[in-house]
């Protein structure tokens, strides 16, 4: 976990340099502080000496002065690297789960990646604070001081030092209750947070079925479930602390005892038991300072293996060594005896069906419709087009160069995909288009938005592109959604283009407005239209019909219908 966390510090040597030098001198001068207190206490006083008071007193400040200005300097640049190193782990997380296979997120809960990329990482920057790296100083201070109040008083050294073992016996005892406490405390946050998410994203599903009170019922129980967790853990803590504390004042009291002891006897003097009790302070803090890093160090640790467990997920559709840009397409693209089976762990929520044996070519500038039942396997070939999947066995060729032969970042580049889930970004009408070709001009968004048919629309709005559209775009209907996604991937202008159901969550009336924006986007492209209405492919170059994950039928709407088969069995029950 140190390494881990540790290896974003190391970028920047410089600032761990500084806080390290900082904390040893901090470490010197509290050691100095209690010699000016036993010189004060045995020398001045008894002498009477005014000038010895004034410069010790002086000295004493001083001390206290610079002691306070490394404090400082430890604090803020201690920020500083902390600040940077969790920066730099909370981006390397992010970046790393981003790039994961889409089966992962099918098998995650938001809620839970959300509270891993915050809450997880915030729990390993207590790793790098300065009460973690004054450890380092404390574990020479420890053996320093040790050695000192042996060499002073050795009877009073090894009388102590009986304390040690009992700390030990209490952090042993403690430390698997306090980190079971906290790891169930973490798993019953993220089921908390899952459940904000989705109340939060489903808002409209809830209030037309009216399930406020079971959706609010249902937070009160996690809610619940996380307070008796933190409950559990705050109760191990609040037994832990004063124990440790309990032991330390035994500690300090068995050093009275005998310091009274050896004072009365005339073998100490009051000064010496003054900076002994400082030095004895001294060998109990860094035992101090870890026990009460324990807590910190349980609440990382579960976090550290919530994060490793994402960092262990292993992309399993990969770049090949040698891999090709996409090539220009002058043939189309072929499915050659295509298999492919979703893990059973990893199921999509639409359960698609597998693949078997299916075998067709989406030839270069025409377009190809997919249809066939729910269930048919009809998205899943999409997402093997975009290798989202790999395939079990079979082939996809691109004018005849594998699909896992071409640079993944290539392929999507040359794909544009409209499907009836639009996705929308909380931003501007702006953003969401430049998704498609970040850094086009405006005279290019216009262009797009003009062929999607949303021009006049976005004219009529006081703030025209620069209008924000809301999270998941509340603020639009349906159909500006859909062409707001058509201007996207007209902008993005790629030579292949997918349309996954586009218009099927759409009125007739809005649907035969968008399929002028879907004319104008399919021209001169090589198209694959999966169409829930037939009404919409009649002038599909070809019609391929699936059943069960299987191709049945092959060819135009005409020679279909003339068939008499599923194809037409489809129709007619769409038309009766």
């Amino acid at each position: 976990m140190f390494h881990f966390v540790f290896s974003k510090v190391l970028k920047k040597r410089w600032l761990l340099v500084l806080n390290i030098i900082s904390l040893t001198v901090i470490t010197l001068l509290q050691f100095v502080m209690p010699q000016i207190e036993q010189f004060i206490i045995d020398k001045v006083i008894p002498q009477k000496n005014y000038e010895w008071l004034a410069g010790a007193i002086t000295l004493l400040l001083a001390t206290a002065i610079v002691l306070g200005l490394f404090n400082y300097i430890s604090t803020y640049y201690m920020t500083v690297m902390s600040q940077n190193a969790i920066t730099d782990l909370r981006n390397q997380l992010y970046t790393y789960l981003i790039r994961l296979d889409t089966s992962f997120f099918e098998s995650s809960k938001t809620g839970d990646l959300m509270t891993r990329l915050t809450s997880d990482i915030n729990n390993l920057q207590s790793l790098i604070s300065a009460n973690m790296l004054s450890m380092i100083g404390n574990l020479f201070t420890f053996v320093g001081v040790l050695a000192l109040i042996i060499y002073i008083n050795w009877q009073m050294a090894l009388a102590v030092s009986l304390t040690f073992p009992l700390m030990f016996i209490v952090y042993r005892v403690f430390r698997v209750r306090i980190r079971t406490a906290f790891l169930n405390a973490r798993r019953s946050q993220a089921r908390m947070s899952n459940q904000m998410q989705q109340t939060l994203t489903q808002i409209d599903l809830i209030k037309s079925f009216n399930s406020e009170d079971t959706e609010a019922e249902r937070f009160d129980h996690y809610a619940d479930t996380n307070r008796k967790d933190l409950i559990s853990a705050g109760r191990n803590q609040a037994i832990f602390s004063p124990l440790i504390d309990g032991i330390n004042t035994l500690g300090i009291a068995i050093v009275l005892a005998l310091g009274a002891f050896f004072i009365m006897k005339g073998s100490l003097t009051v000064g010496k038991l003054v900076a002994y009790l400082s030095y004895v302070a001294m060998v109990q803090s860094p035992i101090q300072s870890f026990t009460r890093l324990l807590n910190q160090l349980q609440q990382s640790l579960v976090s550290y293996g919530r994060i490793q467990s994402i960092m262990a997920e292993k992309p399993r559709v990969l770049n090949a060594v040698d891999a090709k840009p996409f090539p220009k397409l002058q043939h189309g693209i072929t499915l050659d005896k295509v298999n492919f089976t979703y893990e059973v762990s990893k199921q999509p929520s639409q359960h698609d069906a597998t693949l078997k044996d299916v075998s067709f070519t989406i030839p270069y500038g025409k377009t190809t419709a997919l249809v066939g039942r729910s269930g048919s396997g009809k998205t899943t070939i999409t997402r093997l087009i975009d290798r989202f999947y790999d395939l079990d066995s079979g082939s996809i060729t691109f004018d005849e160069l594998p699909i896992k032969t071409i640079d993944i970042s290539s392929l999507r580049q040359n794909i544009a995909i409209v499907s009836q889930d639009i996705f929308i970004l909380d931003g501007s009408i702006r953003e969401n288009i430049l998704y498609g070709k970040p850094g086009a001009s405006d005279t290019e968004v216009w262009q797009v938005a003009q062929l999607a048919d949303l021009d006049a629309f976005i004219r009529e709005l006081p703030k025209q592109l620069d209008t924000q559209v809301g999270e998941r775009g509340v603020k639009l209907s349906g159909g500006q959604k859909q062409r707001l996604s058509i201007a996207r991937a007209l902008l993005k202008d790629a030579p292949v283009i997918i349309l996954d159901e586009a218009t099927a969550s759409l009125d007739n009336e809005s649907e035969k407005a968008i399929q002028h924006a879907l004319n104008n986007l399919l021209q001169a492209r090589t198209s694959l239209v999966i169409a829930h209405r037939l009404s919409t492919i009649h002038d599909a170059d070809q019609i391929i019909v699936l059943e069960n994950g299987r191709v049945v039928e092959t060819g135009t709407h005409e020679s279909l219908l003339r068939a008499g088969g599923a194809y037409q069995k489809l129709y007619d029950a769409q038309f009766e």
